[in-house]
């Protein structure tokens, strides 16, 4: 399959947008990599369990979050930059593009922690409300060794925002959703602050497990590691685009500014692949 030209348009089956079970119209048009004679997976320090990653647009790298509690800053061809431990089931990453500030959902506890690459250490903590609606359970508590809650982030800049945008988070089971929540970026310079809800998206997915906003398109990419699908919806939550997805247990998904998009499996490997789209 090297160097090979994977352009897949073949039509399958009309879906649903209402439907959490889907049958995909289209397969994710992509070029494969050879990435020094290993195929397009570019980990070098085969982590354990990749849950999450995200492009630095300053940096020009990228960071990778996992299971294990560890972080690590990566070149776009798999060069290692740093790596360390931070406690916890670290499931999800995403970039303030105005700050550079990372921020990584702890699944089990629910909490989004703000890290700072140039320091390398958290800064802060915004735990979860999971009320929503007058229903002060909305998201039901995790206990950390079942792994279903809070499960990728994506954050959306808005420099006209209050608090400079807002996130985009996935929520595993109890409910399956896609929500938009408010953190106090700004507004709050205490060490511990909540985030909390504030809209869940009319979009329905069975585990939303990797994410990112494509500021180009005003997209978010989501994807479901249960159905194996990448669907681009609006941030009102209106299906735009669905295709079948390449990879495993995909947990972790970016674009860097080239154009190449790259997939963070749980099973194991970091891909690399030339988005067609």
């Amino acid at each position: 399959m090297k160097t090979k030209l994977f352009l897949l348009i073949s039509l399958v089956f009309v879906i649903s947008c209402s439907s959490t079970n889907y049958s995909p119209s289209i397969r994710f048009p992509y070029e494969w990599l050879d990435v020094q004679g290993y195929g397009g997976d570019i980990d070098q320090q085969n982590f354990v369990e990749p849950s999450g990653i995200c492009f630095h647009p300053q940096r020009k790298t990228l960071f990778v979050v996992s299971d294990e509690g560890e972080i690590a800053e990566i070149e776009t061809d798999g060069t290692p930059v740093f790596n360390q431990k931070i406690p916890g089931d670290l499931e999800g990453v995403t970039v303030n593009p105005q700050s550079g500030l990372l921020y990584i959902v702890y699944e089990g506890r629910d909490v989004i922690l703000e890290f700072d690459p140039d320091k390398k250490e958290v800064i802060r903590k915004f735990p979860m409300n999971r009320e929503f609606e007058g229903d002060p359970n909305f998201l039901q508590k995790q206990e950390e060794a079942y792994d279903n809650g809070i499960e990728s982030i994506a954050f959306v800049s808005d420099e006209n925002h209050p608090e400079g945008g807002t996130f985009y988070i996935g929520n595993q089971l109890d409910p399956s959703c896609i929500m938009e929540v408010l953190v106090p970026l700004k507004s709050s310079q205490t060490e511990t602050a909540e985030a909390r809800i504030i809209r869940v998206l009319p979009f329905k997915m069975d585990d939303p497990a990797a994410m990112y906003y494509d500021s180009k398109t005003g997209l978010l990419n989501v994807v479901s590691d249960f159905d194996n699908i990448l669907v681009e919806i609006t941030l009102e939550g209106k299906l735009v685009n669905e295709y079948a997805f390449l990879g495993d247990n995909q947990e972790g998904i970016t674009l860097d500014d080239k154009g190449y998009l790259y997939i963070a499996q749980d099973s194991g490997g970091i891909i690399k692949v030339k988005d067609l789209r």
